[in-house]
């Protein structure tokens, strides 16, 4: 079967660290190796933020190279590079980087402009897609070229992350007044046993102000028939997925199964509404499986690391309050916090909505979740370096009768 890699999207304002040290973390290692860490959070509102991070280095005592991949045309796809590091920076050599191996920050905020350029660069890889070009074309291309350079001056191009996090270590926060979208990868790492996860930017663009919030991840689903568990639905309203994810590993060179708890929270759900109750046993249903296998499934979710807004009752009143109150001198909503109360901070993968559709020929989930090629074994995490499997931690890091809209429907389980 053909991965499916797992990937976000995030839209809102840019958080800075007060502490540059946090915000660029420099170390150097005896060995000669200097490593650039970058870190920052997207607000999705302001009880709920995510951490990014990008990391790049290079060794100061061996020498560097850059290891990418090239464009691909019509009939010849595109091929592995070495570059020598001196070359990294030059125009030339970052043309000849394919899209997706390169790391692009845009502050254009002009959004006229920015679709000018979008247009620009699909004339320029239509082009530069064709095997051979007539001597038209040729000078089409060289026209387009100088006119994207030309239009194009806030937006950056990088083929290695060292290069990024120093950019951006030097000019983001000249642009934190502006919202921006983030996209790229989420990946995982083992270290001594417990599980990490890491949102790696590769695109990173100011967008306009009314664009809607959101920390959305598309993620690929593995889970066995005992993954569901809902024993504590009754309390806290919801249902958890120990479920388990691909992502590779550095340290052993391969893919590897991560464990990663997943929530179907219906705190926001009206168990009297017909509609609500049918959407919560529909996400339900689609970890249902009677197989002894390792299923999966792809899933839009939420990701969540805040707090949630809880009702104020009696219980949060202090004593004289509720003397107060039962004296008929105050009324509850007079001592409820201005702008709502916040519950405890939790971290959560809450899932939206499975994706029921046909990616290539080996992951067709129009029907929903599918067998896969693994065995239940599989998904246990074991390094190399010991004999027994690690323990298996979370990860560290939620009136009317008519059918709401989607955003409405995301919104009831996010």
């Amino acid at each position: 079967m053909t991965r499916l890699y797992n990937t976000f999207e995030f839209v809102g304002h840019i958080n800075i660290p007060k502490d540059k040290s946090k915000f660029h973390d420099v170390r150097e290692s005896a060995s000669g190796w200097e490593g650039h860490r970058l870190n920052f959070a997207v607000q999705e509102t302001k009880t709920n933020s995510v951490f990014l991070e990008l990391y790049g280095g290079y060794s100061k005592a061996k020498p560097n190279k850059v290891f990418s991949f090239s464009k691909g045309t019509e009939n010849e796809p595109g091929s592995k590079l070495e570059i020598p590091w001196e070359d990294r920076l030059k125009e030339e050599t970052i043309d000849l980087v394919a899209d997706f191996k390169k790391i692009v920050v845009d502050f254009t905020t002009d959004t006229e402009l920015k679709e000018e350029i979008n247009k620009l660069r699909y004339e320029i890889r239509t082009l530069e897609f064709k095997d051979e070009l007539n001597e038209s074309e040729k000078e089409k291309l060289t026209e387009l070229k100088l006119q994207l350079k030309e239009k194009a001056v806030d937006r950056h191009e990088f083929i290695h992350t060292y290069d990024a996090v120093v950019f951006l270590s030097e000019k983001l926060e000249n642009y934190v007044k502006h919202k921006f979208r983030l996209t790229g990868s989420v990946e995982y790492q083992e270290h001594r046993g417990r599980f990490f996860r890491k949102f790696n930017p590769t695109l990173i663009e100011i967008v306009p102000e009314d664009e809607v919030n959101k920390l959305r991840a598309t993620m690929d689903i593995f889970f066995t028939k005992d993954s569901l568990d809902d024993k504590d639905f009754k309390k806290e309203k919801k249902v958890y997925i120990n479920g388990y994810v691909l992502s590779y590993d550095n340290n052993e060179k391969k893919d590897m199964f991560f464990p990663q708890q997943l929530v179907i929270n219906a705190q926001k759900i009206d168990f009297e509404n017909e509609d609500h109750v049918k959407r919560f046993e529909f996400l339900k249903s689609k970890f249902n499986v009677k197989g002894k296998g390792v299923y999966h499934l792809p899933w839009l979710l939420n990701v969540f690391r805040g707090s949630d807004k809880v009702e104020f009752t009696e219980k949060d009143l202090t004593q004289a309050q509720r003397e107060s109150i039962e004296f008929g001198l105050s009324k509850l909503e007079d001592y409820a916090p201005k702008g709502g109360m916040l519950g405890e901070t939790t971290e959560e993968n809450r899932l939206i909505k499975p994706l029921l559709q046909s990616f290539d020929k080996e992951n067709n989930f129009v029907d929903g979740a599918v067998e896969s090629n693994y065995e239940v074994d599989d998904l246990i995490y074991v390094s190399s370096v010991a004999d027994k499997p690690t323990e298996t931690p979370k990860v560290e890091e939620p009136v009317k009768d008519e059918k709401p809209p989607l955003v409405d429907l995301e919104n009831l389980f996010g």
